[in-house]
């Protein structure tokens, strides 16, 4: 029975509960500032409050914390708000994937951050998460190679766009405002940075000028 005027311990699956996300968030926090092959189980462990061996007490590995991390985090809570349901027209859903993505960078600053910084670990530190990626960057080129393609169908693209080649260099440049948003950290405005790409993309792929794309997600 609790002392008088003591509060109730919380119940084992509370603090299991309230531990993984301490240590999940330390996760994120570290790998964006450091990378993943620069922080260790350690410091992970002190910079949610716990002891040094609690990465390994929990998950057994760094690399098996952040597999949850990549399923958890990644794959259930960010890519699904990055990556919603299109409708509209075809210049609509190409401009909605920069909405959205522009939405999860101000509402996910450090999430982001660590997903992008760990994407440029991949080739070397991170092979064994590379299929991941690959999958990830595949499926947003097809996705938006759909959307340029559905635009040119219902008039709001470009007939003389290259929808193949298009949707390739769209997923090219936005790796290259990732990296720049990783290199240069609070200095670069991610987010105004889609902002404008955003406008150029109007202009861009219009079909005229007088189409009158949705302003905000697709």
């Amino acid at each position: 029975m609790a002392a008088p005027g003591s509060r109730p311990s919380k119940p084992n699956h509370e603090r299991v509960e309230e531990s993984t996300l301490a240590l999940i968030t330390a996760a994120i926090q570290l790998f964006g500032e450091k990378g993943y092959h620069q922080t260790t189980a350690a410091e992970i462990g002190s910079r949610a409050g716990f002891s040094r061996n609690m990465v390994r007490d929990r998950y057994g590995t760094k690399e098996e914390l952040l597999r949850s991390l990549f399923e958890a985090e990644f794959g259930r809570r960010l890519l699904p708000a990055a990556r919603r349901e299109r409708r509209g027209r075809g210049l609509d859903r190409v401009l909605g994937v920069l909405d959205d993505l522009t939405t999860s960078v101000e509402a996910e600053p450090e999430l982001i951050r660590a997903m992008i910084a760990l994407t440029f670990e991949t080739p070397v530190a991170l092979r064994g998460f590379a299929p991941w990626f690959e999958e990830l960057i595949e499926v947003y080129q097809s996705e938006l190679r759909d959307h340029l393609r559905a635009g040119q169908y219902d008039g709001s693209v470009r007939e003389d766009m290259d929808a193949d080649r298009e949707a390739e260099q769209f997923v090219s440049y936005a790796i290259g405002l990732c990296f720049r948003s990783v290199l240069y950290r609070e200095k670069y405005d991610f987010a105004g940075a889609l902002r404008a790409w955003r406008d150029r993309a109007i202009k861009d792929y219009s079909a005229s000028t007088g189409t009158s794309p949705a302003t905000g997600g697709g």
